[in-house]
């Protein structure tokens, strides 16, 4: 309990007119990603479970994409797993879209799982090397406003 005083206390010295650090608010930004995760994470729902589950990482990216543009994530996928990927953006029209490139740029080969709305798609590869690939998400088709998005993994 001392500590988190100390800590408290600390915090408040440092950042002039904070309060103690753990009520603090979470900027709002950091909430919308969060529920995006989470309509990443329902619609991961049905390939965790089963025989040939995957298992679901807890890392995952999030941000926010302009109309037009692509974000690139860096990954080191390994040969013999299959890797399954679910971006979720809120915007049903936003219409987002998943690839994988291996480290000389090439398209790698893909099963797209689409839902019902338009603002989730997945897609399931197998590498056939092991080495550092790029995810790349982007909308399909032209919105008004950026999107915030976020994307999970999992392997199997």
């Amino acid at each position: 309990m001392r500590a988190k005083s100390f800590l408290a206390a600390l915090t408040f010295s440092l950042a002039g007119a904070l309060v103690a650090q753990d009520t603090v608010e979470a900027p709002q930004l950091s909430k919308t990603h969060n529920y995006i995760k989470l309509l990443a994470q329902e619609a991961a729902l049905p390939s965790l479970r089963g025989q040939e589950k995957f298992i679901l990482r807890e890392s995952w990216w999030s941000g926010n994409l302009a109309p037009g543009k692509a974000k690139l994530i860096q990954l080191q996928l390994f040969r013999r797993n299959s890797y399954q990927f679910w971006i979720a953006v809120p915007n049903r029209k936003a219409e987002p879209l998943i690839n994988v490139y291996d480290s000389s740029g090439n398209l790698v080969s893909s099963e797209a799982i689409t839902f019902d709305t338009g603002n989730l798609v997945s897609t399931v590869i197998q590498p056939e090397e092991t080495g550092v690939y790029y995810l790349r998400v982007s909308l399909k088709t032209t919105v008004e406003d950026a999107q915030d998005w976020a994307v999970i993994y999992a392997y199997r």
